[in-house]
């Protein structure tokens, strides 16, 4: 079963980005997102949430603050230059770091524990610890129907599951994506020399849209780690692979300077206008190609 804190932190964002991203007035280009709710938006909609569950006979408690980032990790998504090498130096792309430095909570792998938040200091996750297996499949299929019925009558659609929302979210974000990532012009006149660098540094491009590049030097780190993440390795084990990590990752950032300068500020208001979770990697929410 999927971890019950990180399915918490899923339904706490749910209430109110899901409503904010499907919520779109359209126009020519498109459905286009709402701004980003308010703290008093997100209190309403986390407390239908609460209510809807006590009707359906299960406890869940509002959920307004969204979790912090580490300062390291604002600091390798800020796409300034002297931030981004201090967090690169240390942590390479962040994926052997998660094993290499733990305690840290700058890695990819942070993310999740991240999400989750503090097990202790999560009223929902002591809720959820007390049920049985059972009864914990009941609680979340009614946060799942809670979540729909919301949506559904906030936008108007008839979306008939939560893997139709997804869908519908997803489509949108790319829609965005496309449009004001990959279609500004300055972002892809800095990928195509952002590329042309790391092309000659023997480093394979697997793609110069702007919202792809990002990905295409750590994409085999990424790989790699996953098969060593499955051995259960060491710190010792993942230190030489967070060696090689950190080398490439400073070439990249050497390559893209003024990609990231110019990629990291706009990628970071479009994601958060989407009110999606923010993460490094953001894989889930990039086009395909």
């Amino acid at each position: 079963m999927t971890n019950a804190r990180v399915l918490l932190a899923i339904a706490a964002a749910l209430s109110t980005s899901l409503l904010a991203a499907l919520t779109g007035c359209a126009s020519s280009e498109g459905p286009q997102p709402s701004a980003a709710p308010s703290a008093d938006q997100q209190r309403q909609n986390q407390a239908q949430l609460a209510t809807c569950m006590k009707s359906k006979g299960f406890t869940y408690h509002p959920v307004v603050s969204r979790p912090e980032l580490p300062d390291a990790v604002k600091q390798e998504m800020s796409g300034e230059y002297p931030a981004m090498k201090a967090y690169r130096s240390k942590y390479g792309f962040g994926f052997a770091a998660s094993t290499v430095y733990p305690n840290d909570g700058v890695g990819r792998m942070a993310a999740l524990s991240l999400s989750g938040g503090n097990a202790d200091d999560d009223p929902n996750g002591k809720v959820i610890a007390g049920l049985s297996k059972p009864q914990r499949e009941a609680y979340f299929n009614t946060m799942d129907a809670c979540t729909l019925e919301m949506i559904n009558k906030a936008t108007g659609k008839n979306l008939k599951s939560m893997e139709e929302v997804a869908k519908a979210q997803s489509a949108m974000v790319k829609q965005i994506i496309s449009r004001e990532i990959d279609g500004d012009p300055k972002l892809v006149e800095l990928a195509s020399a952002f590329a042309d660098c790391l092309k000659g540094k023997g480093y394979r491009v697997t793609s110069q849209r702007p919202s792809q590049i990002v990905r295409s030097t750590e994409g085999p780190f990424m790989t790699e780690f996953g098969k060593l993440l499955g051995q259960k390795p060491t710190a010792d084990q993942a230190r030489p692979l967070l060696q090689r990590e950190i080398k490439a990752a400073l070439d990249d950032l050497e390559c893209g300077k003024e990609f990231y300068a110019a990629y990291r500020p706009k990628a970071n208001e479009v994601y958060d206008r989407a009110q999606l979770l923010p993460g490094l990697n953001m894989a889930a929410m990039t086009t395909e190609g």
